[in-house]
């Protein structure tokens, strides 16, 4: 049953940010259209930030299924809870990092993480059925 949820957890994984990318390659095509390569590459970076957000948090589940389930629910849920605050503080950090030291464009790096956020938000994660009879 572990190996189960760590293949479905990987399988919503790949699924969450390809759809993630996706979407970021299509604004930021757009962007370049209308708006030009620096804008189009801030909006890359924005997108980036929640891919890595994405794959921090999916990391950290990754490493509490590999524990077989062995651990109570109550530390369970702790480790669930580091995991998210990681990925919201390396957001945080990425966001700032690339508005404020590197200087992008605020407003494109806010779209590609909305638009990538969006795909966070909309992708729908695999669950295995069971086989009836089993």
């Amino acid at each position: 049953m572990v190996y189960q949820a760590k293949d479905s957890l990987k399988e919503a994984l790949r699924k969450t940010i390809t759809v993630q990318a996706v979407l970021t390659l299509v604004a930021a095509v757009v962007a370049l259209l209308t708006k030009g390569d620096r804008f189009a590459l801030a909006l890359v970076y924005g997108g980036a930030v929640t891919i890595v957000g994405t794959w921090l948090h999916a990391w950290r589940l990754l490493k509490i299924t590999a524990t077989g389930g062995k651990n109570d629910p109550a530390l369970m849920g702790a480790e669930v809870f580091k995991g998210a605050i990681l990925k919201m503080m390396a957001m945080i950090g990425l966001l700032a990092l690339g508005m404020g030291v590197v200087k992008l464009d605020p407003l494109a790096v806010l779209i590609g993480f909305i638009v990538a956020y969006l795909g966070f938000l909309s992708a729908r994660g695999y669950a295995p059925r069971s086989k009836p009879g089993k």
